[in-house]
């Protein structure tokens, strides 16, 4: 069994290398093209760094549904039940996370080479192999993430794109006083940052119901009675509906839907308490810290509510970044608790190891190699 783990990381690491050299020689050449004979600047229209940021979004997308593809990666978590159409948008949901960060980092990372060397440019080979060089680590790492992508993995990658895509959205917004007037300000325009910001919530939302189908397809598969699949389902439909609400904020921007974004926001709220409410029930097996810290960031949302509406001790856009952090706090720690509880069960019951393989998140291999501790940090 050591072998062939250890014959499978080998071999994801070798085609790693392969799609990432395959990536620097394809941005590589498309950027020597772009630029041309002139030189040309690290950051801004028609830079190094925008053909870097649109490049790498595309292949790293593309190494994504690679790597989902190789037995591994989302396809292999669903079983067959779950049909082609929860697989294909399971995908195009981590497809598109991982496009948005790269996007979103390279962009920031070469701006920030930009400020530190004051009116440095390229000359068109320097350009084309420093793109080059991004389209290989980003396609690298792109590839590996899909391999290995389990629910410990997909709770990170979900709080490293939120916390890019809204510090983006922050940075480049037109009016430096947005915060006056409350977060949902920052999807308002058309520009940058709002097209930033509401892109962020409408890919986030698909990608917390993903998050549902590998939180939850443990636990239904294993479930011994109906009532307990009938709490998995609850449970999966309930992260679905945050998911579902999450991305409706991004799609009906407030100044446009005020009402309609107004309700989804207050809705996923809603969700949150209820699924806090009922956590002991829905998953006896679940740690009972867990169930406490719910309550207290329950009780921390509800005494920020109070300091604001009553008293105006501080502005919405404290009271938003608060509820937003907690909500989205406690459900990667649920995530994560949930995963955790899949592992022990497997453990306990290594017989059902092939059916978990099949159907939960715990299944995946936590040693890969190089890769492995990670998987579980």
């Amino acid at each position: 069994m050591l072998a062939l783990k250890k014959h499978a990381a080998v071999t994801s690491e070798s085609r790693a290398l392969v799609i990432g050299g395959a990536g620097f020689l394809l941005l590589g050449v498309i950027a020597f093209l772009l630029v041309g004979r002139e030189p040309v600047a690290l950051s801004g229209r028609g830079s190094a760094g925008d053909i870097a940021a649109l490049g790498t979004a595309a292949l790293g997308a593309a190494a994504v549904v690679i790597g989902s593809r190789q037995g591994r990666g989302l396809e292999a978590t669903h079983p067959p039940r779950g049909g082609r159409a929860r697989n294909i948008i399971d995908i195009a949901a981590l497809a598109l996370a991982h496009a948005c960060i790269l996007l979103l980092g390279w962009l920031a990372l070469f701006a920030i080479f930009q400020r530190a060397f004051v009116g440095a440019v390229l000359y068109p080979l320097a350009a084309a192999i420093l793109v080059g060089v991004t389209g290989a680590v980003s396609t690298y790492i792109a590839y590996l993430s899909a391999v290995t992508m389990n629910a410990y993995r997909l709770a990170a990658l979900l709080a490293v794109f939120l916390v890019t895509g809204v510090l983006t959205s922050m940075l480049t917004a037109e009016d430096p006083q947005w915060w006056q007037e409350n977060l949902s300000a920052l999807g308002m325009s058309s520009d940058v940052s709002g097209v930033a910001f509401n892109v962020t919530l409408i890919v986030a939302g698909i990608v917390v119901t993903t998050l549902a189908g590998y939180s939850t397809r443990t636990l239904e598969s294993t479930a011994d009675t109906a009532s307990e699949r009938r709490r998995a389902r609850q449970l999966q439909g309930g992260i679905v509906l945050i998911g579902v609400l999450l991305a409706c904020v991004g799609l009906f921007p407030v100044d446009e839907q005020f009402w309609l974004h107004t309700a989804a926001a207050s809705g996923m709220v809603v969700v949150f308490g209820t699924l806090i409410v009922r956590m002991r029930s829905l998953v006896p097996s679940i740690p009972a810290t867990f169930n406490v810290l719910g309550l207290v960031f329950l009780a921390v949302i509800a005494f920020a509510v109070v300091m604001y509406f009553p008293f105006a001790y501080y502005n919405l856009t404290a009271v938003e970044l608060i509820a937003a952090s907690l909500v989205f706090a406690w459900l990667i720690v649920l995530i994560r608790n949930l995963a955790a509880v899949d592992a022990d069960q497997l453990a306990a019951n290594p017989a059902a190891g092939p059916q978990f393989r099949r159907s939960g998140t715990a299944s995946q291999p936590a040693a890969t190699g190089a890769d492995g501790a990670a998987s579980e940090a």
